[in-house]
């Protein structure tokens, strides 16, 4: 069971827990399929994370280029006064997993920015070869 950010949802997981509204109400139940038009509904409902069956996303060096990456490296500074306080670990490692998915989840939308940039440049090349091919006719 993995809880990760709806921008790294795909197709084809299954929710290991089911999804529900700030009062209570199921929205999605437990082991359903996700597909792109129920991940589309999650997004426009403002859902932040869901919890997948496994563990479908490595996030282990998520984000290692973001200012969350930076806030979980400075947690053991932070942290160094309570090396054998278990409630404080606990504490400590709560806020390094919402870390690692905020990390995770700016690092995904860092891709898709980039990715439709690409596209977009790639779509402006072609459009500038076809004007000079019928110029040149």
């Amino acid at each position: 069971m993995q809880k990760i950010p709806i921008d790294l949802a795909a197709p084809g997981m299954k929710l290991a827990k089911p999804v529900t509204k700030e009062g209570g109400m199921t929205i999605m139940a437990e082991g359903m399929e996700l597909t792109e038009s129920l991940i589309a509904r999650l997004e426009n409902m403002k859902v932040d994370r869901i919890t997948v069956q496994g563990n479908p996303v490595d996030m282990g060096g998520a984000g290692a280029g973001t200012k969350y990456a930076e806030r979980i490296e400075r947690l053991d500074h932070l942290f160094r006064r309570y090396p054998n306080d278990k409630w404080m670990l606990r504490v400590k490692d709560r806020i390094a997993q919402y870390f690692r998915i905020k990390a995770a989840a700016q690092e995904a939308k860092l891709k898709a920015l980039q990715a439709i940039e690409a596209h977009e440049a790639d779509a402006v090349e072609s459009d500038v070869e076809i004007s000079t091919e019928d110029s040149g006719k």
